[in-house]
């Protein structure tokens, strides 16, 4: 029986949410928390990759620090992903998502590599898809006719976060992130310009 269209049409995004929840549900997130052995094990982390345990690039991405987090990061990423997905295509979106979280992911750990006051952030694990999902953000807020007004709304809402509940590694890569979503969407607008 073939797969209606429309879903067919998000099949990354739905991909993705499965996945998601497959591996929560394996790591032992839906018992309420992320078990501290999970995180250390397949969470991204400066050490953890510098020691060449690069396939935590992907295991961190699909996981969440806690049962409130996994129910935040589904809507998140059902949300950005279908989105870019309905816009731009699954391949593109693959491409797109991948790309911006791995590039914001290594940017955030070369800071924590070689930012002096940064150095107890080292051993530090985090999870989540959110570094993919700001990167799409920014992206998407890019080409609109109210870019700039947007960016600021969304760094606003970061900082308010920041300035509630500070998290090192996830809110200083979602400003990365977010960046660099939106420097390479502009990129794109002035290519298609010409």
């Amino acid at each position: 029986m073939p797969l209606n269209p429309t879903l067919w049409r998000f099949r990354f995004t739905l991909a993705f949410l499965a996945i998601m929840l497959v591996a929560n549900a394996f790591a032992g997130t839906f018992s309420g928390q992320l078990p501290e052995t999970a995180l250390a094990a397949w969470g991204i982390g400066k050490d953890a990759v510098w020691s060449g345990d690069v396939w935590r690039f992907v295991t961190a991405t699909f996981l969440s620090h806690d049962r409130g987090m996994l129910v935040r990061q589904f809507f998140f990423a059902a949300a950005i992903l279908g989105y870019t997905e309905w816009k731009r295509g699954s391949a593109s979106t693959f491409l797109l998502f991948f790309s911006l979280d791995l590039a914001a992911s290594c940017l955030l750990l070369l800071g924590v590599a070689l930012w002096p006051d940064t150095a107890g952030l080292s051993a530090a694990n985090d999870v989540g898809m959110s570094l993919g999902g700001f990167g799409l953000i920014g992206l998407a807020a890019s080409g609109t006719r109210w870019r700039f007004p947007l960016l600021a709304a969304v760094l606003l809402m970061i900082g308010i976060k920041i300035g509630a509940a500070f998290d090192p590694l996830a809110d200083l890569g979602h400003v990365i992130a977010l960046w660099m979503g939106f420097l390479l969407g502009l990129v794109q607008v002035r290519m298609s310009a010409r």
